[in-house]
């Protein structure tokens, strides 16, 4: 028993006495690249999603390098990641190299080996590497790299115009397009973006616009022709890809452009059906022997409720209903007693600023008083007050005010209509009074009902001016106005 206890002792003794004198090399990892789930490597897209592992028969992997030209290489210790290909042309192949490394380093920072410096924390990020920063000690590189090849073929782009971006059935010569451009390759590959009017099939009628536009306002030199119309639109890729072409609007239809046929325009802001609109119409139709004859009408109250804007508005009241307002010199907007403020406050102080000049007649509910804005923004007066005169009996007359004599009194008519809503206006210091009511037993004082700005191209009326033609003069009125205050010949 004893002799093989030593026979066993001495077999042990001379299998360790071996392993100094011949130690194992250590052995470099193997590395594997992923297909697609079914194997089968497919012309695809330029966005790949990439995975790899490695497997190292003495001891484990640290991390991997990975390359696109099997030259140029960077440290990673994740196994997948996207990548975003760079298109060239409509198709292009790639080619992946991926090395595992194993974790047998030597202890000491390698600045430059095979395949770069080993990688290390920049820890205070200045971008190079710094003494007693903590680097990755890497070991063994898989000496056959896996690779694979990546046919990526070029996706076409896709542009679609923005949701509530519809022109309207018709517009003067002014009309605003907004779209979203994408491609599956990346927005980035996007090279530009073409448009055209009315004709698609001559080269020439396509304009280039650069990617980063978005937000187009056409006008009557950019092609906007009186008449039906269509605008064409599509997406070019860096590879020459075209996207669909879409147009608006988005049917088989067209919409209806109308140019200016004077420098007056009636902006219709009026609810009820009653005789606001012909009286507008008659009154200007003879203005200076006919020159404002068939002026044009912009209705902007059909359609309107409390939760969406009349549907002959454009959806961008910056630029497009703004610089329809431009085409006119002269502007007559007639409201009753819900006025679409914010569509006046975004445009009018815009469109004076330009030279227009405004008649602006209207009764005001409680939201025109709000102290953050509304008619103040853009009208001749500081305030209104807060209680306003809720009927105004027939008969009442309106006077000029002392700074403003020579305008003729005004009547309220007989035709039985309410007339509610009217408030006491407080000017501006550089405005002056227009129209007071006579005094009554109804109201304090004299209210100011009409105040013109400084310069004189705001004219402001608190009362439906119709409403006030008991004895024929608003007619009368609005000629004097055009005349002394807007310098019309």
């Amino acid at each position: 028993m004893r002799i093989r206890i030593l026979l066993f002792v001495l077999l042990i003794a001379a299998g360790c006495s071996d392993t100094p004198n011949n130690p194992v090399e250590n052995r470099p990892p193997e590395t594997y690249l992923s297909l697609h789930p079914d194997g089968e490597l497919r012309t695809t897209t330029s966005r790949q999603h990439i995975h790899w592992w490695g497997d190292d028969p003495d001891g484990f992997v640290a991390g991997y390098l990975i390359s696109f030209d099997n030259a140029t290489w960077s440290f990673t210790t994740r196994n997948d990641s996207v990548f975003a290909l760079s298109l060239s042309g409509s198709d292009t192949v790639y080619a992946f190299y991926v090395r595992a490394i194993d974790d047998q380093g030597n202890g000491v920072r390698d600045a430059d080996g095979p395949y770069g410096p080993e990688p290390f924390t920049d820890e205070n990020g200045n971008g190079a590497y710094d003494a007693g920063e903590p680097f990755v000690d890497l070991g063994l590189a898989d000496p056959t790299p896996a690779d694979l090849r990546y046919p990526i073929q070029n996706s076409p782009p896709v542009v679609e115009f923005r949701q509530g971006s519809d022109v309207p059935d018709t517009t003067f010569t002014v009309a605003t397009f907004a779209w979203i451009g994408s491609d599956l390759d990346g927005d980035q590959t996007i090279r530009e973006y073409q448009y055209a009017l009315n004709d698609t099939l001559d080269p020439a009628s396509w304009k280039t616009l650069p990617r980063s536009t978005d937000f187009l306002t056409l006008f009557e030199e950019d092609g906007l022709r009186e008449g039906e119309n269509v605008f064409y639109l599509k997406a070019v890729d860096i590879a020459g890809a075209e996207s669909r072409i879409i147009r608006m609007p988005d049917t088989s239809g067209t919409w209806y452009v109308k140019k200016p046929k004077t420098e007056l325009l009636i902006v219709d802001d009026y609810g009820p059906s009653d005789a606001s609109a012909a009286f507008y119409r008659s009154v200007t139709d003879t203005l200076f022997g006919g020159r404002f004859r068939g002026a044009d009408v912009f209705d902007i109250r059909t359609g309107a409720s409390t939760t969406s804007r009349g549907i002959y508005l454009p959806p961008y009241i910056n630029p497009t209903f703004i610089e329809t307002l431009k085409l006119f010199r002269y502007v007559i907007w007639y409201a009753d007693n819900n006025p679409t403020l914010e569509v006046a406050q975004l445009s009018l102080p815009d469109y004076q600023e330009r030279g227009g000049h405004v008649f602006y007649t209207a009764s005001f509910p409680e939201s025109a008083i709000d102290p953050r804005g509304g008619i103040t923004d853009f009208a001749p007066i500081d305030s209104l007050s807060p209680d306003p005169i809720r009927f105004v009996p027939m008969g009442t007359r309106a006077e000029p005010a002392a700074e403003s004599p020579g305008y003729p009194v005004l009547v309220r008519d007989n035709e039985g209509v309410p007339v509610a809503f009217i408030r006491n206006m407080f000017r501006k210091i550089n405005a002056r009074n227009l129209y007071r009511f006579e005094e009554s037993t109804r109201w304090e004082g004299q209210p100011v009902v009409a105040v013109r700005s400084g310069d004189s191209r705001f004219i402001l009326f608190g009362i439906p001016l119709h409403r006030f033609n008991g004895d024929g003069n608003a007619g009368t009125l609005i000629y004097q106005i055009f005349r002394n205050e807007f310098g019309v010949q």
